[in-house]
Order: C-alpha cells, then sequence, then structure tokens
C-alpha cells in the first residue's frame, strides 16, 4: 500500500529524544485506510503515546515521515483531531461552549450552532449542555472532549487511552459508542491502549509494538462487525489469541536480552 492510497502512511519512522542514548521507535512502517479502526497496543514505554503525537504533528520524527492523505504531516490540523487521558477542558466554561471550541477558533460557530446540539445529543449531554463542566463526572467531562473533537468534522480521530481513568461501566460504553461513531461516519480511528478488550472491542486491526525499542512486532485482524458483543464466543477467541501474542513476545524479548 502506498501514500497515494492510504489514509495515514508512515514510513521508516524512527525517534530518539535529546539526550537519550537509545531511540524510542525504530522502522515503523505502517499504513491505513480511510475509515479503519487501528489500536496501538504493547506495554508502557514501548512508544505508542510518541508514534501517535508523530501521527497528531505534535512531534517531528528523527528519521522517516507521516503522511496523511499523501501530505507530509508538520503540524497539527483541525482534519486530525487528538483525545488524551484527561478531558482538558476550560473550567470556566460550560459544556456547549466547550464543544464548539473548534468551530469558535475557525470562525464557522455562529452558520451553524445546530450542528454542536447535535453532537451534544449524540454523546448523550443535551440535558446537561448548559452547566459548567465542572459538574460533570469524569465520563461526561471524556463525552465533551469527544464532541469538541467530532466537531471540526475530522477525518481522523486520534485517542491516547482516553478511557483509562473511568469506571468499568463507562468505560465499557465509551468505547462502544466511539467506535461506532467512528464506524458509521467513515472517520479513521487510531487508539493508543494496553487493553487487550479494548483493542478488540474498538479496532479492525491490532498493531503490537514491543519496547526497548519500540517497533511493530506483529498484527491482528478483527473481522467482528459493529456493535460487538464481547460476550461471543468470537470476540472471546480474538481476546485470548491477542494475549497469547503478547506473551509470545515477551518469551522472545526475554530470550534475546
Amino acid at each position: 500500500m502506498s501514500a497515494q492510497n492510504s489514509k495515514v502512511w508512515i514510513a521508516e519512522l524512527s525517534h530518539t529524544f535529546k539526550k537519550q542514548p537509545h531511540p524510542t521507535l525504530v522502522n515503523i512502517n505502517l499504513s491505513v485506510n480511510q475509515g479503519e479502526k487501528i489500536a496501538l497496543i504493547g506495554r508502557s514505554g514501548c512508544g505508542k503515546s510518541t508514534l501517535l503525537q508523530m501521527i497528531a504533528g505534535l512531534l517531528i520524527p528523527s528519521d522517516g515521515a507521516v503522511r496523511i492523505s499523501g501530505h507530509t504531516v508538520t503540524k497539527p490540523s483541525a482534519k486530525w483531531n487528538m483525545m488524551f487521558q484527561k478531558p482538558s477542558l476550560y473550567p470556566w466554561m460550560t459544556v456547549r461552549e466547550n464543544a464548539a471550541l473548534g468551530l469558535v477558533f475557525a470562525g464557522t460557530y455562529k452558520k451553524n450552532p445546530e450542528y454542536v446540539e447535535k453532537l451534544l445529543d449524540m454523546v448523550g449531554l443535551t440535558e446537561h449542555k448548559d452547566k459548567n463542566v465542572q459538574q460533570l463526572s469524569g465520563g461526561q467531562q471524556q463525552r465533551v472532549a469527544l464532541a469538541r473533537s467530532l466537531a471540526t468534522d475530522p477525518d481522523i480521530l486520534l485517542l491516547d487511552e482516553p478511557f483509562s481513568a473511568l469506571d468499568a461501566f463507562t468505560r465499557t460504553s465509551l468505547q462502544n459508542e466511539v467506535a461506532e461513531i467512528c464506524d458509521r461516519s467513515n472517520i479513521t480511528l487510531i487508539i493508543v491502549t494496553h487493553d487487550i478488550e479494548e483493542a478488540i472491542a474498538m479496532s479492525d486491526r491490532v498493531i503490537i509494538m514491543s519496547h526497548n525499542p519500540g517497533e511493530i512486532v506483529g498484527e491482528l485482524h478483527v473481522p467482528l462487525a459493529f456493535p460487538r458483543n464481547r460476550g461471543a464466543e468470537e470476540f472471546s477467541a480474538l481476546r485470548d489469541q491477542l494475549f497469547k501474542q503478547f506473551e509470545q513476545i515477551d518469551q522472545l524479548k526475554k530470550q534475546s536480552a
């Protein structure tokens, strides 16, 4: 697959941070189609968040390149939005004001304020839209961040473990909702996670990374339709298969150390 017919194309990417003797990432090559949902999974310290920031244009790699729609990424863009572990909302603003922020900065909010109302309804926040965001629960705040990310009509949604601090019920609910929204809207999704079930629940393809240095060592296709039934035999089989691949990677690392 070439840069021309991939939505995201990462070529020969490596990165070493200043004052660090060893590279964080080496020889990363990855192609992602428009509308495809990808999970980057690996142990802490494998460089998956660093890679996501490079896709977002927040970091520039030491070597290689990230291309989106054939163009080299050199800075952030409203067409690829990133959600972090913390929602990073403005605490003095209402839910609606936070969700509309990207459109306000772009100068397009007044032309179509109903779009934000539609998004808040989509993420289940209509009855909270006039509340200050500090009145919301952690899960509700992440829903505001999701609405804000979707408001600019992005081609790509980048998620850096945004549900990890939430309770299990809220986490599962948001995982399902985000994956289904991206599936319906043909939004390319790339999520960083260390949660095997989350990877199977949200992605079409799981990219497995090892650490020291961070590199891609395997992948698993997830041929399940959305919404996904976590109690289904097929789901459990894929989850077990991914866990076994992780065990094999750990064993190989120990043998080569």
